[in-house]
């Protein structure tokens, strides 16, 4: 067996399991597809085979899920329902169960400065942010805040959420087509495609100048499989810039996260290791 750590993230239509460790020559990275029937024992099985065909033993295993967590426990998940009561693995190796945004926050914060002010959004199936203030993870009363996909929005059918607007989910709803189609039909320059694809990354663009009038950061940093539509970040930036107060726009970084594919696992890996290490920081995340 060899010893790693493992970082899974799991989301409304993957769950990427990641090992790295010094027994490995390189990362492990296996990815499968998940949906709105995927149980807590689709996850389980999925990660203990990740296990055993790498003949991996896990000092620590990270779980990042797109929902609220309380108490180690998933408390809801709009995108993946069945979840809801899921504690995690049933394996006996030190775990730690945390949301998939907070884990990216986690792993964003590991490069700024102890003082910063930052927001992570992550904008996949639905869209899912988490905040730092002068270092503290903003947590809210049952440490469930970040939940700017319920952020509701005024449109001219009436008030939606923002997930309903700008997430992944939203574009393949309103389009009826497989997002690979959707990539094809925006290179192909097909009009119809472009203006839902553009109107979400405007819904976007209005949440991220909401969060940075609110919350007044040094840095704002986004990741995400939607921001890859053609036209979508730059739609969502021009749309941000519009309507935040130039005075906090000038003094706010915003970027998109490198390496965006593995930024929840790594950040979820990265909680786990310092829970094992018995961190105290990692309460704030979780």
């Amino acid at each position: 067996m060899r010893n790693a750590t493992v970082g899974v993230d799991i989301g409304g239509t993957k769950l990427l399991m990641l090992a790295d460790g010094p027994d490995l020559e390189t990362p492990i990275t296996r990815r499968t597809a998940t949906g709105l029937s995927t149980s807590p024992g689709d996850i389980e099985e999925a990660v203990q085979t990740f296990l055993a065909d790498h003949s991996l033993k896990p000092a620590a295993l990270g779980i990042a899920v797109p929902g609220l967590v309380e108490d180690g426990r998933v408390r809801i998940s709009d995108v993946l329902p069945q979840l809801r009561g899921w504690q995690g693995i049933r394996e006996s190796v030190p775990q730690l169960l945390v949301n998939d945004i907070r884990g990216a926050l986690a792993q964003e914060a590991a490069g700024l400065p102890n003082s910063s002010s930052a927001a992570v959004i992550v904008c996949g199936t639905a869209v899912g942010s988490a905040y730092l203030c002068e270092g503290r993870v903003v947590r809210g009363s049952r440490g469930w805040a970040g939940e700017v996909g319920s952020m509701p929005m005024p449109t001219p059918q009436g008030v939606k959420r923002l997930d309903d607007l700008a997430g992944g989910a939203a574009i393949v709803h309103a389009l009826g087509r497989r997002p690979e189609q959707i990539h094809t039909a925006l290179a192909t320059g097909d009009p119809q495609a472009q203006r839902v694809v553009n109107a979400a990354g405007e819904a976007f663009g209005l949440a991220i100048a909401s969060l940075v009038n609110i919350l007044n950061p040094d840095v704002v940093r986004i990741a995400g499989g939607t921001l890859g539509y053609r036209g979508y970040w730059d739609t969502a930036i021009a749309t941000a810039r519009t309507h935040t107060l130039p005075e906090l726009w000038d003094v706010c970084t915003i970027d998109r996260i490198q390496a965006t594919q593995l930024v929840v696992a790594r950040g979820a890996m990265r909680l786990a290791v310092a829970a094992v290490d018995g961190q105290k920081w990692v309460q704030q995340y979780v």
